[in-house]
């Protein structure tokens, strides 16, 4: 009889226990987590990234990213070339590569700032570096880009996205008396 009774026993105690976590449960509200969506991409075209001909910092992250590169924005970094006076915009490749765009109002503007330069110390996406480990010099339209990397492949990659040109209008422009896309 004795073990029965400590059957019961322990049959009726975990019904209570199962009864009890249930109200547990229920009285406490539904843990929801709170989830932030990445902001969309803005991209050439949109209201907030015109396709006007120039580049722009959306523009320059876009034609990167299209071009199957990585780019973070280092939005706590400071540029390293102190001699250009445009405005900067840093993205990190990895850990190791760095590129400092510097935006100007026209390529009147650019070409100017530009001259402040020892382009003797850069090479172009397709010279050799040395062990000096020069940077490469991208130049397109108002966009000089110093690019801060060993990797060949990156260099050139980097180097083909921004010389392929800024975004160009999508509506007919007026030249010399003729409709032009």
């Amino acid at each position: 009889m004795r073990d029965s009774a400590l059957r019961a026993l322990t049959v009726a105690a975990a019904f209570a226990l199962v009864a009890c976590e249930k109200t547990a449960n229920e009285s406490r509200p539904a843990e929801t987590k709170s989830v932030t969506p990445a902001p969309a991409a803005i991209m050439p075209g949109d209201s907030r990234c015109p396709a006007t001909g120039l580049w722009a910092e959306c523009s320059v992250l876009y034609r990167l990213e299209r071009s199957g590169l990585a780019p973070h924005v280092d939005s706590t970094g400071k540029a390293e070339e102190k001699a250009l006076a445009g405005r900067p915009l840093l993205v990190k490749f990895g850990t190791t590569s760095r590129l400092e765009v510097f935006l100007y109002a026209d390529s009147t503007a650019r070409i100017a700032d530009g001259q402040k330069l020892d382009r003797k110390t850069f090479v172009d996406a397709t010279g050799q570096q040395t062990l000096r480990r020069e940077r490469t010099l991208i130049e397109n339209g108002n966009l000089i880009g110093l690019l801060s990397s060993i990797n060949d492949r990156l260099r050139e990659r980097v180097s083909d996205a921004l010389t392929a040109g800024a975004p160009q209008p999508t509506q007919p422009v007026k030249l010399d008396g003729e409709t032009r896309r």
